[in-house]
């Protein structure tokens, strides 16, 4: 494999993509950066934070009324972003009526490090990490 090679893009099916973008865009600063099929029934878009992008794609909410998104017995089980402190974005969550799960501290892993899970609009788990750092 080529050393250029890099993650373009992780894709999410949503049943409210205007939901979806308002969260993504106000909690992380996504924006959009592409929309496929503009105007045309089934238009999608892409996100994008840095190099990181999040591609939605809309569902048909007739059939998913009941189903929300989350873990997955195989494959998807949560997204997680770095955030230099934790209590700012967990007051902005919770300013939007999203309660995040109790901090973990994990002080023996790294000094300093905590993160913390919660849910998208749609169900998605999310983690938030401050102070983490990749093995040298």
């Amino acid at each position: 494999m080529s050393t250029a090679i890099a993650l373009n893009h992780i894709a999410l099916n949503c049943s409210n993509l205007a939901e979806q973008e308002a969260f993504y865009t106000k909690h992380f600063g996504f924006k959009r950066c592409r929309t496929f099929q503009r105007g045309e029934p089934g238009e999608f878009f892409m996100l994008k934070l840095g190099s990181t992008r999040l591609e939605l794609f809309p569902t048909d909410r007739s059939k998913t009324a009941a189903m929300q998104g989350g873990e997955q017995p195989i494959g998807f089980k949560h997204l997680a972003f770095d955030v230099p402190k934790l209590e700012p974005a967990l007051e902005a969550l919770r300013a939007d009526g999203i309660e995040p799960d109790p901090i973990i501290e994990l002080p023996h892993l790294a000094p300093g490090f905590r993160i913390v899970f919660f849910r998208d609009p749609e169900g998605n788990i999310l983690e938030l990490m401050e102070g983490h750092q990749d093995d040298e």
